[in-house]
């Protein structure tokens, strides 16, 4: 037997795989935000369900430890609590998946049996209905509701009457609820979450990026703009600080006020590596060494911060969101401490300061003695932050936050983004939107996207059919957008079609101003009183042509006048009647002319097989 060509056999068409295998297009997976609602929801009550047992439970994952946990666990996302069984196996898949959240998403929907309810029953969950609204109308109107749909249901029947609850019973019914999901209809989840979340002390982290904390502060200092010299106006700053080393770990700085987009550009400059700093400001002699994966960012409770969009980025990249309590300051005092170390450190002798006390700005101007420049305070800052703020021991000589960085690194180093991960960053931060593929691709703010890849998707569905897809649009650079193909479950980068070059690196706050400014400029040349006189002008008109062909009365039937009409050239440039002819000298009929001819055609048929020019 010979076994060299049996083997060569089974390796060949291995090898003719690796050859013929296509190129791999860059895409990225799939995250949470382009699943539908319902499955989002039910996605991060898993994961809080998972989470909060993890927390309090001592051993395994068997039935004596959950029942007693699972007793006492409050309703998430509101979705009913599982049963040991079911969470026990959501936490092995999870941990099978090195916890990630993905794991948690559910495969198929489960509809359980609805409990038996009484007559009454369906009249206490309407007036259920009125009573977990917005609103907060107190018992009394709900059951005074609830008793009045038993009253007009008793008129419509002739026998038994129903009889409503007393006041006493139908309030327990509703102190009976879960009042997490109570708080959660009347009052929103910040509240409730608020309310009912356990509260930790503040401890002190082990290792850098354990424990990292953002937020927003208007900085006391006008600035001016970078060409036009006018004052712009005070920039919001939303900047993250390392709790271990009390270094800045990142920051963004701009002048609209604190929404997702500034958090969300904030923590993707945290996480990224600082290497542009040489290249674009050669004057900072120090390194920003830092970057990597943060594990828990401590928040307050800002609108910003409380958006869905937020709570799934997090999760898609493995950050715990830790909400401070209302009213509880000095358990996210770090980053409030850093706010007022560069007022008083760096701001204080800046021309351009403000000041929050009137009392204490006397005579002085800010705006009339701004002198810096935006784009020179943006270079001033990081050389702050790196060569002096991040070299300067505190007040009480405990620590110095570049020191402390490198200690905590040597230690115990932070997961460190690859390219693949800061490609996903890019994707999962950017802004989402549900937009239309339709002909042409899609448009977003009057600027159009599309490429052959999406043109190839576009043709698998009828042109009738309208298609949603979610669209992720980066707001630094609206050159080009991250479009979700629902049936091919990956992204796809889109380029605009910017045949002039407009859109590379065009913001979205610099779009929507060109935007505003164009509509602002075309109102502003519109005549209204002319344009008004124009269409009375071409009414009236086409009323007293009406009036006056009224008058002649019936019509003759008239054949081939818009052939003569051709022939005799009438168009906007000579207008007249095709029964002003030019007179021309009539010859002397010939007796062959008098003869009577055979098919005789119209005009019409004459003229039709002239060509136009």
């Amino acid at each position: 037997m010979k076994f060299e060509d049996e083997f060569s056999f089974e390796e060949a068409p291995q090898k003719l795989a690796e050859t013929a295998k296509p190129e791999e297009h860059k895409y990225q997976d799939r995250d949470l935000e382009s699943l539908p609602k319902e499955v989002q929801e039910a996605t991060l009550a898993r994961l809080k369900y998972v989470k909060w047992l993890k927390q309090r439970l001592i051993g395994g994952w068997t039935q004596k430890n959950l029942v007693p946990l699972l007793a006492e666990m409050p309703e998430f996302q509101g979705q009913e609590k599982p049963k040991w069984r079911t969470v026990a196996g959501w936490h092995s898949g999870y941990i099978k998946a090195e916890e990630d959240i993905h794991a948690l998403i559910p495969k198929y929907h489960r509809k359980g049996n609805r409990k038996p309810r009484t007559d009454t029953d369906k009249f206490f969950e309407l007036a259920l209905t009125r009573y977990l609204t917005k609103e907060i109308p107190n018992v009394a109107s709900a059951h005074r509701f609830y008793c009045d749909q038993i009253v007009l249901e008793n008129d419509k029947v002739l026998g038994e009457p129903l009889k409503p609850l007393t006041y006493k019973a139908f309030k327990n019914r509703i102190d009976n609820l879960p009042q997490y999901e109570v708080m959660l209809e009347r009052y929103g989840k910040r509240l409730a979450d608020i309310e009912y979340s356990k509260v930790m002390s503040h401890k002190r982290p082990t290792r850098v990026l354990e424990r990292v904390e953002i937020d927003h502060t208007p900085l006391d200092l006008i600035l001016l703009d970078d060409e036009l010299d006018v004052p712009l106006g005070r920039p919001t700053l939303t900047l993250l600080i390392d709790v271990y080393s009390h270094c800045v770990v990142g920051f963004y700085l701009g002048f609209q006020s604190p929404c997702y987009d500034a958090v969300r550009r904030a923590i993707s400059h945290a996480m990224k590596p600082k290497s542009y700093l040489k290249s674009i400001y050669p004057e900072i002699v120090n390194e920003w060494l830092c970057c990597g994966k943060i594990e828990t960012l401590v928040v307050d409770n800002g609108a910003e911060f409380w958006c869905q969009s937020l709570e799934l980025a997090c999760e898609e990249v493995g950050i715990n969101i830790s909400y401070n309590p209302v009213g509880k300051p000095w358990l996210k005092p770090f980053v409030e401490q850093f706010f007022k170390t560069i007022n008083e450190m760096m701001l204080s002798s800046f021309p351009g300061k403000t000041f929050s006390n009137m009392l204490a700005r006397h005579d002085y101007n800010p705006k009339k003695d701004a002198i810096l420049r935006f784009g020179t305070f943006t270079m001033l800052f990081h050389k702050w932050i790196v060569d002096v703020y991040h070299k300067t021991p505190d007040a009480r000589f405990r620590y110095i936050p570049y020191e402390d960085w490198n200690k905590g690194f040597a230690l115990l180093p932070p997961a460190q983004l690859t390219e693949q991960d800061i490609d996903k960053l890019d994707v999962v931060m950017c802004m989402a939107k549900e937009k239309t593929l339709r002909k042409g691709g899609i448009k977003n703010l009057h600027i159009n996207y599309d490429s052959d890849e999406l043109s190839l998707y576009r043709k698998q569905y009828s042109s009738k059919k309208s298609i949603k897809v979610k669209v992720k649009i980066n707001p630094d650079d609206l050159s080009y957008v991250y479009v979700y193909l629902d049936a091919l479950e990956h992204y796809i980068k889109v380029p605009s079609i910017d045949p002039e070059g407009y859109t590379m690196g065009l913001s979205l706050i610099r779009h929507k101003i060109h935007l505003k400014f164009h509509k602002d400029y075309i109102q502003g040349k519109v005549e209204l009183l002319g344009l008004a006189k124009a269409r009375q002008f071409i009414d009236e008109r086409v009323k007293e042509e009406a009036r006056q062909l009224k008058n002649v009365g019936s019509k003759t039937k008239v054949t081939g006048t818009k052939a003569i009409a051709r022939v005799q050239g009438i168009d906007n440039t000579q207008v007249k009647s095709i029964a002003k002819t030019p007179e021309t000298k009539q010859a002397e009929p010939t007796p062959a002319d008098t003869k009577p001819k055979k098919d005789e055609g119209s005009w019409d048929d004459f003229i039709s097989d002239l060509d136009g020019y």
